[in-house]
């Protein structure tokens, strides 16, 4: 009766642990402990008293079941005095019934020797412990419904499936993760965009930040012209994000990835490069290397030139 209520009000309370739980998920803005971000709204401050309260509760309710089974000890104990028989107790029963099983007195073990012996060692037949036979019929339970589930009906997916199953979520979940912006973008990983959005993302940033040295229109000042086909630095996405982010301190252009997150530093960066060929207003005298902008249609051309004849690959 009272494990059964011990067992009801662990139910019952359960929900409000929950409660607890999502109330200090939503409190995870700072970095700060729990207790802190519980103290800091009269909700938490409620939940913990609560939870103080219900801690004590369960305290109460454990000496109480225990003071219970102490007194019914002594009651039985002293019931089976009376009548002259040996009693057993709680503990004892629960230990013979599922821990070591019923031993038979010293006296009655006789029946139970094997017939082999070697160098005067003999050997008693034992039973299984309790325990282990429960665990060992359950194994052959469980071996009854998974096989035919794991072999038959492909109810519990093998390891190649999981495995397939767990790229699949990885891969969603970092195209979700792309989406809402939240992958590191690095040189390595920049990508050359021409949509709408970028382009007017990176030109407010190239306005606010970039003008200043460069001029609005690209053509140079301070900073070198960004028109034309020389180039100081690299000359494709990951070269200007390079230069972009870690700037060139030598000629008083500071590092921008203090001032600029990766994706701001992309976006610019992808403006940059579609100042290439315009027409500024005042132009700068070329600076660097002349290095063409290679596009991709040349490029796919190229590699298709270099291709072997089909008569070299029979041959």
């Amino acid at each position: 009766m009272i494990w059964s209520s011990l067992f009801l009000f662990g139910l019952g309370i359960t929900p409000l642990f929950a409660q607890v739980e999502e109330a200090v998920q939503e409190l995870e803005i700072e970095k700060v402990t729990m207790w802190e971000q519980l103290m800091q709204t009269e909700q938490g401050r409620l939940l913990l008293l609560i939870g103080g309260l219900l801690l004590v509760l369960i305290v109460l309710m454990v000496i109480m079941a225990v003071l219970m089974v102490k007194t019914a000890e002594i009651i039985l104990d002293k019931k089976a005095a009376q009548k002259g028989v040996e009693r057993i107790s709680f503990y004892q029963q629960f230990k013979q019934r599922w821990i070591t099983g019923k031993f038979k007195p010293v006296g009655q073990q006789g029946d139970m020797m094997l017939d082999h012996n070697y160098d005067g060692i003999k050997e008693m037949d034992y039973g299984m412990p309790p325990w282990l036979k429960y665990v060992f019929l359950g194994t052959f339970i469980f071996a009854v419904f998974y096989v035919p589930a794991f072999l038959i009906f492909d109810i519990i997916p093998d390891q190649q499936t999981e495995y397939q199953a767990s790229i699949e979520e990885a891969a969603l979940r970092a195209e979700a993760r792309a989406k809402a912006g939240m992958i590191q973008i690095t040189a390595e990983t920049a990508e050359l965009q021409t949509d709408e959005a970028v382009m007017k993302a990176g030109q407010v940033l190239y306005k606010k930040n970039c003008a200043v040295c460069h001029s609005d229109d690209g053509g140079g000042g301070v900073g070198p012209n960004l028109t034309d086909e020389y180039w100081i630095h690299g000359n494709d996405i990951k070269g200007v994000f390079t230069t972009v982010s870690e700037g060139v301190p030598a000629k008083g252009m500071i590092p921008w990835k203090g001032n600029m997150s990766p994706k701001q530093i992309q976006d610019v960066s992808n403006y940059v490069l579609s100042l290439v060929g315009s027409t500024p207003a005042s132009p700068k005298e070329p600076q660097g290397e002349i290095r063409k902008l290679e596009k991709a249609e040349e490029r796919i051309e190229e590699n298709v030139d270099e291709l072997p004849e089909v008569k070299e690959l029979v041959e």
